[in-house]
């Protein structure tokens, strides 16, 4: 039992000094100084392979040539580092940084890529629908403030894509939080959120299966007509879908569920609702 005990305290003893050797920070050799153009070019070859040694390299030029146009690209190189980074806090400083240049330098020709990159940074830490979309919304942001503040500039035609991009995952997170709320019989809750769906995102790509899980949560509530319509809206808009037959079937069903029901006015819908 001594001998393992002595074994536990001289490992013990030994992993900080495996940590601090893993953590080792860059640091600027006196061969890497010279002229800003030089440091510059020495930064911008390191960026893809060794992100904070360049980084190092420009704030160093920032620190020592502040009046150089140098310092200005170093500026944005310091967030390019970030983003080359990739992890979640780097990519949160990036995010800050790139649009610290865009207040700077909101004249510059790279002002365009920051504000780009401000959401590209939000973007590259989009969660998959059903989890929080907190990024999402940032990244819609961000590439909306592209659009708006340069248009006709190639990056104001990428972030479009990218917007599309945002706005169909938060339209499947939303149309999953309806589908699982009318599976677990809360039917009014299902309605509001694909309600939502159908006034906000009106491009999602499953409206064949938001229309009939719409008229599914209707029938649920006994607002007949509401359903009817729905499922007639399925079948007319995507004859070829297969929520086109599951509708067809579904409004025989709701006429005999309709003769079946007590002749007494159901709760009515609320206003947005009804015009659905």
């Amino acid at each position: 039992m001594k001998r393992l005990a002595l074994i536990v305290v001289l490992v013990l003893a030994l992993l900080p000094l495996g940590g601090c050797h893993g953590r080792k920070k860059a640091s600027l050799e006196p061969q890497e100084r010279g002229s800003d153009k030089q440091m510059y070019e020495n930064a911008v070859a390191r960026l893809r392979r060794s992100p904070d040694k360049a980084r190092l390299i420009f704030k160093e030029i920032v620190q020592l040539f502040p009046d150089s146009i140098y310092a200005a690209k170093a500026k944005l190189g310091i967030a390019d580092s970030y983003f080359r980074s990739r992890d979640d806090s780097s990519l949160l400083i990036a995010a800050t940084e790139y649009q610290d240049y865009v207040n700077l330098f909101p004249y510059s020709p790279d002002a365009v890529y920051a504000k780009y990159q401000v959401g590209m940074c939000y973007f590259k830490q989009m969660r998959k629908p059903g989890r929080d979309q907190t990024n999402t919304f940032s990244a819609l942001r961000g590439f909306e403030g592209v659009v708006q503040q340069y248009p006709g500039t190639p990056e104001a035609e990428e972030a479009k894509k990218r917007i599309a991009e945002a706005r169909n995952t938060l339209a499947t997170h939303f149309y999953r939080i309806g589908y699982y709320n009318l599976k677990l019989g809360a039917a009014e809750g299902a309605v509001a959120r694909f309600k939502q769906v159908i006034d906000e995102y009106p491009e999602f790509k499953r409206m064949d299966a938001l229309y009939y899980y719409t008229g599914r949560s209707y029938l649920a509530l006994n607002g007949f007509e509401l359903a009817r319509s729905f499922f007639q809206r399925v079948i007319t808009t995507f004859p070829s879908s297969k929520y086109a037959k599951k509708a067809r079937k579904m409004l025989k069903a709701t006429e005999e569920r309709e003769k079946g029901f007590p002749a007494r006015s159901p709760a009515p819908a609320p206003a947005a609702e009804a015009k659905a």
